[in-house]
């Protein structure tokens, strides 16, 4: 009898683990979430930036941006933090301002770890409001890439990178001019 219980207690004990190893985390909708939190509202000034992306937890990977950097007639500003979560990169992020300070060329791209190929998509869709998917080609397999258009008239593309294999990495981007608020 003793055996048959530990035998029982083995199987269930193995199955736990399998379920938990096959449910990996998907960041898909946490990748959306903070793309739509950063980079969808088109921040216009770096400082903008930065203050976003602290109150999300991220970490920045330079020193801070200050208001001499976001003076003069040509701003060219290169931010990058980091999302660490439970001693984990989770997701990291770059936007690089350059041109004119009173319209600068932004290009503001977030990044996860975890996402899924299947989901991502979607979830930009209804999330994001992006319409008129192409999907692009790629040279691999284990890669998808597409973009979107965004915003009111022909309006800006979105774009989006996922890798489906492990550490599962997506990324989602835009490209826009900023104008002051």
């Amino acid at each position: 009898m003793r055996r048959v219980v530990r035998f029982a207690l083995a199987g269930i004990t193995l199955l736990a683990l399998a379920s938990a190893a096959g449910a990996e985390e998907d960041n898909s909708a946490l990748l959306v979430d903070l793309f739509a939190k950063i980079c969808a509202p088109k921040p216009a000034r770096p400082s903008q930036v930065e203050r976003i992306a602290g109150s999300l937890g991220f970490v920045s990977d330079g020193g801070p941006i200050t208001a001499e950097m976001e003076r003069g007639p040509k701003i060219d500003i290169l931010y990058s933090a980091k999302l660490i979560r439970r001693g984990e990169r989770l997701g990291s992020m770059t936007v690089y301002f350059a041109g004119p300070d009173d319209g600068p060329s932004v290009t503001c791209s977030v990044s996860a770890v975890g996402v899924s190929a299947d989901t991502l998509p979607g979830l930009i869709e209804t999330s994001l409001k992006a319409r008129e998917r192409i999907d692009e080609p790629s040279n691999d397999d284990n890669h998808r890439r597409a973009s979107w258009h965004v915003g009111a008239g022909s309006g800006e593309a979105l774009e989006m990178s996922v890798w489906r294999t492990s550490p599962h990495r997506g990324s989602i981007s835009i490209n826009y001019f900023a104008t002051k608020r």
